[in-house]
């Protein structure tokens, strides 16, 4: 191993002229052309042009003067070791230039902000490690290539015109916390590890595509596992983007933000991480899946209102995805989750053909959020794989909306569903499996609920009720009886067409005055639920049942062990009320009082029922 260094100003390097190559620091010339066994300094002052044409050395470094690097023909330079530079330098070799690095052990690269400007630079050394000290910067139209050995970007920023790390060697990009940033305008490929067998990744993995023109655009990512996957983002430009092209391709997080252009994804794609579309973007529609495979953490999902006319399917064992904004699929998609929680986190996920279970363990989280299930097919709603399938009511009351105009089937396979179950379309929803929800709803009139005969529905709360006119239909979808089951309390519906039901589990089952009796019903009371009015008190005002209520003096409230009559109607006083007489009126010690008219009063107006009643302070009248 030698040093040379450059003397006698500007001139050409090539691999036999010893004109300006010294021994020794502003020595005399004539020594031997370095190689890649040789260290090259160029340390003298003033400022001077090396034109390159081929060029070996072991470490490379420019200590003193202004020195521009240039290039005639094709020319490249080797370096196997260190390499450096000082602010001032130019490095211009041109398109067809080449920076070569072929260490086979762990080197350094400072730039000190110098730009390199080539057509290509390689790493390539088995064993070899470049570690950058600062900002390593190319030329816009420069292809920097990883071929074997680590790239170390050291939490630095490499920004070049295309990235390529496409083949089968042994290779590694550890980013740490860095990131490479990829700006080429040039139409086709900016970044290509189409080909990933054996390259891995380490650190933050974030990869910035820039480019802001129209030329349409690829980023080809290959198949990376989890642990290795790259985070996208796409800041810019109106171009047709080809990403996530080829069948198991993966990325992490993507990041459409500011992206105007169109994404045209045509095969099955994973994505591990978060994805974030822009509201200016197009997607072109596509049959195969966008795979979420996310094994940990929690991942936001952000459409920005834009329809995502693909399929998706959720499948990371222990993974989370939440929605960060309403989330609408083509009319003709399907969503599948297998494994994972996906967190409703109370905004609207509309599905478009189907939305599927499939053999994993998975939860539906809503938080307030609700499901839109808009198709009219048999498979509207398929928990068709309800082993360790499980839902979560989070914060608030979320939903489950069947919205189809025509028929559509709930497919519960027999799954406890912390939610609404609501029929919000006209056509006859047919719930199928002995399932367990919150509650069961209807948002249209009249609608029809069709249960699987045999099977038992359990509710916290039945809120199902139609409209003069209106009725909505319960039975069951053959000729034979199903059931319903409420714990306790009191189910009070009304305008309803019941057939081949029976009601059951301790509740009082109360189908209304206007409701309808088809036959073969167990549970059922065909008439009102009793009303329950309460009278309460606050800064002096009174309310009936939250309605204000009016006065008038001289009711005399009469009977005995909590039994009074008001004007002949009956009414009970809530226990631990005291009404005492005087004067001929009563007054109440309590705030508030429940009370039930037997029979049921016909309330038509504000003035209908009237108590004064007195404080030992002061009289309210209500």
């Amino acid at each position: 191993m030698a040093n040379r260094y450059w003397v006698g100003g500007s001139g050409t390097w090539d691999a036999t002229s010893t004109t300006h190559w010294s021994a020794t620091s502003g020595g005399a010339s004539g020594a031997s052309v370095p190689t890649t066994a040789d260290n090259v300094f160029f340390d003298q002052a003033g400022t001077y042009t090396v034109t390159l044409s081929v060029g070996n050395v072991l470490d490379f470094t420019v200590s003193a003067g202004t020195v521009t690097f240039s290039g005639t023909g094709s020319p490249f330079v080797n370096i196997a070791g260190n390499f450096s530079t000082i602010a001032g330098t130019v490095w211009s070799m041109g398109t067809a230039g080449q920076i070569i690095f072929v260490a086979t052990s762990a080197k350094t690269i400072t730039t000190n902000g110098v730009t390199l400007t080539a057509g290509i630079i390689t790493f390539n050394g088995t064993g070899g490690s470049w570690q950058l000290q600062d900002a390593f910067t190319t030329n816009s139209t420069c292809n920097t290539t990883l071929t074997t050995g680590t790239l170390n970007l050291n939490s630095k920023t490499l920004t070049t015109g295309i990235f390529t790390s496409s083949g089968s060697s042994t290779r590694t990009i550890a980013f740490g916390t860095g990131n490479i940033t990829c700006l080429s305008p040039a139409s086709g490929n900016i970044w290509d590890t189409s080909t990933s067998t054996a390259l891995s990744t380490t650190g933050t993995q974030i990869v910035n595509i820039v480019y802001s023109g129209a030329s349409a655009v690829g980023v080809t990512t290959g198949t990376l596992n989890e642990a290795n996957s790259i985070s996208f983002n796409f800041t810019g430009g109106t171009y047709s983007l080809t990403f996530l092209d080829i069948a198991s391709s993966s990325a992490k997080n993507i990041n459409f933000s500011g992206f105007a252009g169109t994404w045209a994804a045509t095969s099955t794609a994973i994505i591990y991480g978060s994805l974030t579309l822009s509201a200016s973007m197009t997607l072109t529609p596509i049959l195969s899946a966008m795979a979420f495979r996310s094994t940990s953490g929690t991942q936001i999902i952000t459409s920005n209102g834009k329809i995502i006319d693909f399929p998706l399917t959720f499948n990371g064992v222990g993974g989370t995805w939440q929605l960060a904004d309403a989330l609408t699929m083509g009319s003709t998609r399907a969503l599948t989750q297998t494994n994972g929680t996906l967190d409703l986190n109370g905004k609207t996920l509309t599905v478009g053909a189907n939305y599927f279970t499939g053999a994993g363990t998975k939860n539906l989280t809503f938080n307030g959020g609700t499901l839109v299930c808009p198709a009219a097919s048999t498979t509207s709603f398929s928990n068709n794989a309800p082993t360790n399938y499980t839902t979560t009511a989070g914060t608030g009351t979320g939903k489950i909306s069947m919205t189809a105009a025509t028929a559509k089937t709930f497919v519960g396979g027999g799954s406890t569903f912390n939610c609404t179950l609501s029929n919000d379309g006209a056509g006859a929803l047919t719930i199928t499996g002995s399932n367990t929800f919150t509650s069961i709803a209807n948002g249209v009139r009249p609608t029809s609920f069709l249960f699987t005969a045999g099977t038992t529905t359990t509710v916290t709360n039945w809120n199902v009720s139609g409209t003069a006119g209106n009725l909505v239909t319960i039975g069951s979808v053959t000729a034979a009886t199903h059931t319903l089951s409420q714990a306790s309390g009191t189910v009070s519906s009304n305008y309803l067409s019941i057939s081949r039901s029976t009601a059951t589990g301790g509740a009082s089952w109360y189908a209304g005055a206007n409701s309808t009796n088809g036959g073969n019903n167990t549970g059922w009371i065909f008439s009102n639920a009793p009303i329950a009015y309460s009278i309460t008190a606050t800064n002096g005002t009174y309310t009936l049942n939250g309605q204000s209520v009016g006065i008038a003096r001289g009711i005399v409230l009469s009977g005995s062990y909590g039994s009074y009559a008001v004007t002949g109607r009956n009414i009970t006083i809530a226990k631990g009320s005291l009404l005492l007489p005087q004067n001929g009126l009563y007054f109440l010690t309590g705030q508030a009082v429940d009370i039930t008219y037997t029979p049921t009063p016909p309330v038509t107006g504000p003035t209908q029922y009237f108590i004064e009643i007195r404080s030992f302070t002061e009289t309210r009248r209500i």
